[in-house]
C-alpha cells in the first residue's frame, strides 16, 4: 500500500503529464498547419486574380459561355460586361429567317491570298456550299446546314417566339429596344460588330455612333421573303427613318477615325453619306458593299481623288449594287497602289460591267 504522499505525488504529476502531451499535440498540429500554408498559396482561385487579368483571360471565352459566367455574381457579371468585344447579332422572327441569315453571310468570295477579317472563325472548319448540297443528297432531303452555321462562338440568334401574333410595329420596337439595349451596354467595349436586322432606325444609329471602341463593322438589312411582308403605310416612313438613321451614323460616328474594316449590304445608304462616313478614317483596309442601290458612279471619283485613306485600302468587293462600272471606276481602282483584292459581283460586258 503506498504511502498518502506517493499517491498525492502521482494524482499531481498526471495533470502535468497530460498538459506536456497536449503541448505536444498542438505543437505537431501546428507544424502540419504551418507546412500546409505554402501548398494552399501555390494553389489560388482564378477570382483572386487583379480584374485587369480576369478580363484578358475572359476574352477568349464563347459568348455563350461569356453569358453563364456573368449569371454567377453581381461582380462576375460586371466583368462579363467588360470582356465582350466581338458580337455577331440577329434577332428573327422565325428560324427560317435566322438560316437564312447565316446562309447569306457565306455568299461572299473567300479570298485566297489575303484573309479577311468579316470571315467567320469557324469558316475554315464549316462545310462549303458544294458539300452541303452533296451532303443534302447523301442524307436525305431533311438536311438543313443550320447546325453547321451555329459554330461561330460569337453568334447570337435571338428568336421572336409567336412574332404571327403582333403587328409589325410592335415587332420592330422590340428589335430597336433590344439591340440598343445590348449596344448601350457593352458600348464600351465592342471592337467587332455585326449586326443583322429588318431595317435600321434612328435609335439604333444613335447607339451604333456611340461605340468607342469598334474597329470593325458590318450591317446587314434583311431582305428575306419569308419574314412579314411590310405594310404599305409603312414601308415609305420606313425608308425615309432608315435615311435619317444612315445621316446620324455618318454625322456622329466617334469611332470613324478608327475604323478598320467595314461591310454594308442592303439598306438606304448613299454616296455622300458613305463618304462622310469614311471621310475621317485613315486606316481602313477592307471595304465591302452589296445590294446597295443609291451608290452611284460619283463614289469612284471620291476614293480615288478625295479620300485621304486610299493608301491604305487592301481590298474592295462591290456586289449587286445597281450601279455602273466603267472606265472612271477602272482607273480609279487601277490607282489604288495598295489594293490587293477588288472582287465584284457584276455580270462584265467588255469595258463596263453592271452590279
Amino acid at each position: 500500500m503506498p504511502a498518502p504522499t506517493s499517491l498525492r505525488r502521482s494524482r499531481n504529476t498526471q495533470p502535468a503529464l497530460l498538459l506536456r502531451s497536449d503541448l505536444y499535440f498542438v505543437s505537431f498540429f501546428s507544424c502540419i498547419v504551418i507546412s500546409t500554408k505554402p501548398l494552399l498559396k501555390m494553389s489560388p482561385s482564378l477570382m483572386d486574380c487583379p480584374p485587369e487579368l480576369l478580363i484578358n483571360v475572359l476574352n477568349f471565352l464563347p459568348v455563350q459561355a461569356l453569358l453563364r459566367f456573368g449569371q454567377t455574381s453581381q461582380y462576375n457579371r460586371h466583368l462579363a460586361q467588360s470582356s465582350l468585344h466581338t458580337l455577331s447579332l440577329g434577332i428573327h422572327q422565325n428560324r427560317m429567317s435566322a438560316a437564312i441569315c447565316k446562309l447569306a453571310a457565306t455568299q461572299y468570295p473567300e479570298l485566297k491570298h489575303i484573309k479577311s477579317v468579316f470571315e467567320p472563325s469557324y469558316q475554315s472548319s464549316a462545310p462549303t456550299r458544294k458539300s452541303w448540297s452533296s451532303r443534302r443528297s447523301s442524307v436525305g432531303s431533311d438536311y438543313f446546314p443550320e447546325d453547321d452555321l451555329e459554330k461561330d462562338p460569337y453568334g447570337v440568334s435571338v428568336l421572336i417566339s409567336d412574332a404571327e401574333v403582333y403587328d409589325y410595329s410592335t415587332l420592330i420596337n422590340f428589335n430597336a429596344a433590344l439591340t440598343k439595349s445590348i449596344l448601350t451596354r457593352h458600348g464600351g467595349t465592342l471592337r467587332n460588330l455585326d449586326l443583322s436586322m429588318c431595317t435600321l432606325t434612328t435609335p439604333i444609329a444613335g447607339a451604333l455612333a456611340r461605340l468607342s471602341a469598334l474597329r470593325v463593322l458590318s450591317i446587314r438589312i434583311e431582305d428575306s421573303p419569308h419574314m412579314r411582308t411590310i405594310p404599305r403605310s409603312r414601308m415609305s416612313s420606313q425608308r425615309a427613318e432608315q435615311r435619317r438613321a444612315w445621316d446620324i451614323l455618318s454625322d456622329m460616328a466617334t469611332w470613324g477615325p478608327r475604323l478598320e474594316a467595314l461591310r454594308i449590304e442592303g439598306g438606304e445608304v448613299s454616296t455622300s453619306q458613305l463618304s462622310q462616313l469614311l471621310a475621317r478614317s485613315r486606316w481602313c483596309r477592307e471595304l465591302w458593299l452589296s445590294k446597295c442601290n443609291f451608290i452611284g458612279e460619283e463614289l469612284w471619283e471620291w476614293l480615288g481623288s478625295e479620300w485621304q485613306g486610299s493608301a491604305s485600302l487592301r481590298i474592295l468587293g462591290v456586289m449587286r449594287c445597281g450601279g455602273q462600272i466603267g472606265d472612271l471606276a477602272l482607273d480609279v481602282i487601277g490607282g489604288l497602289s495598295n489594293l490587293q483584292v477588288s472582287t465584284f459581283g457584276c455580270d462584265t460586258a467588255a469595258w463596263g460591267a453592271t452590279c
